[in-house]
């Protein structure tokens, strides 16, 4: 019998932890066969008993951290026009606007690459030559949207995580 507050992990119609692993907690119990869980993302959803199994706190707090890296937003690439966006502020000279805007989109190429290869091969399958690139890459592209978020207040600034 679950009670509020006990930890889960969902599992899939083989009785199997799903891959990528989710978790919740207990809510509310309505009964020996169903409970309301609530998940790291703060929705909430009634789940008969037989779709997951306990687990301790230790391990809640390894998959709910591995769901917040995962969740976590990714850069994406600036939708400007890079002529117009120069035009608007000719104090700055055109090359170093280009230069940013080209490292900009090197810096989202890599970090993408990263996370696409920590999802299939994981984080300790990834050489240390490419977690150099990507490191360098997450301070990078705060440099280059902390530049254009000077020029324009819309462009937001990523936080490292």
């Amino acid at each position: 019998m679950y009670k509020k507050g006990d930890k889960v992990i969902i599992l899939d119609y083989n009785d199997k932890p799903l891959i990528p692993h989710v978790v919740g907690e207990v809510e509310d119990v309505y009964g020996p066969d169903r409970v309301r869980l609530i998940m790291p993302d703060g929705a909430g959803c009634l789940e008969f008993t037989d779709r997951f199994e306990k687990i301790d706190e230790e391990t809640y707090q390894k998959y709910l951290n591995d769901i917040v890296e995962r969740e976590r937003t990714l850069p994406v690439d600036l939708q400007i026009d890079i002529r117009k966006f120069a035009s608007k502020h000719p104090r700055r000279r055109k090359d170093e606007i280009l230069k940013q805007f080209d490292m900009d989109k090197r810096y989202v190429s890599i970090i993408n690459a990263y996370m696409g290869r920590e999802m299939m091969y994981g984080k300790e399958n990834i050489n240390e030559r490419f977690l150099f690139e990507y490191k360098e890459a997450l301070y990078g592209i705060v440099e280059t949207r902390t530049f254009f978020h000077e020029l324009d207040d819309s462009i937001p600034i990523p936080e490292l995580p």
